[in-house]
């Protein structure tokens, strides 16, 4: 039976539901918005994803970064129940994240960003690198809501406080390679396969080290940036994310 297209927490729109693997041999669906970049998770679901399905969530998720987000509504309705959503805060490894959970406990909604915070992928940007970034940039988006963030005035969002921030390619590395393990330990048991995770490890850090060393192509001074830093480093990961599966 085809899953029923529940409205965005935020647009109201019709958000797609997308199958991914489950703990334990089962499939989860998760209600997608590509329009305002968020996913709604009912009960449980954010922490029953298998770490292949995580992967494939990653790569999803990038390919939608690109493409133009409406900002976050003062105010979230529940999918199910039209309720208020409020505003929560959780802990996932030592990472502090948010999110919008209805109280009547139909499910919860992250934004991409909050949902990358959750899974370790994303860290706030150093005083140095903000400093470096002013001198070529005067405007990003907000990777949290989407909101325009002006660098001059400060590093963090005036609408939802969320601090400018960027994919972290060393935690890229160390994470991919742990959810890959991961995954191949869930389907199998294999003799090989301690050899094989140090060869996918050495492969991981090799590929993030390339990533590393390349010099950055930075816009022109004084220009505005048309997509927030999480998001281009989402595309950048989501295209590697295709090319090694």
């Amino acid at each position: 039976m085809t899953p029923v297209a529940l409205p965005c927490p935020n647009c109201a729109e019709p958000m797609e539901p997308r199958s991914f693997a489950r703990l334990y041999g089962r499939s989860v669906t998760l209600d997608v918005c590509r329009h305002c970049q968020g996913l709604w998770f009912d009960g449980l679901e954010l922490l029953q994803l298998s770490p292949g399905a995580t992967l494939e969530l990653f790569a999803s998720l990038g390919l939608e970064a690109g493409t133009a987000r409406r900002p976050l509504a003062a105010t979230l309705r529940c999918t199910r129940c039209q309720t208020h959503l409020r505003e929560a805060h959780d802990t996932q490894r030592t990472t502090r994240f948010s999110y919008f959970t209805c109280p009547a406990g139909h499910g919860r909604w992250l934004t991409f960003y909050q949902f990358l915070r959750a899974k370790n992928f994303v860290r706030s940007l150093a005083r140095h690198e903000i400093d470096e970034l002013r001198r070529h940039i005067t405007q990003v988006h907000c990777a949290n809501c989407g909101a325009p963030i002006d660098l001059d005035a400060g590093a963090t969002c005036g609408f939802c406080r969320t601090p400018v921030a960027m994919i972290d390619p060393d935690q890229i590395g160390k994470v991919v390679a742990e959810l890959g393990a991961a995954e191949r330990e869930r389907q199998q048991v294999d003799p090989t396969l301690p050899l094989r995770l140090a060869t996918e490890r050495a492969r991981s850090e090799r590929v993030f080290a390339e990533i590393e060393g390349r010099t950055p192509v930075l816009p022109q001074p004084g220009t505005a940036l048309d997509v927030d830093l999480v998001g281009a480093g989402l595309q950048a990961l989501a295209e590697w994310l295709t090319r090694r599966s």
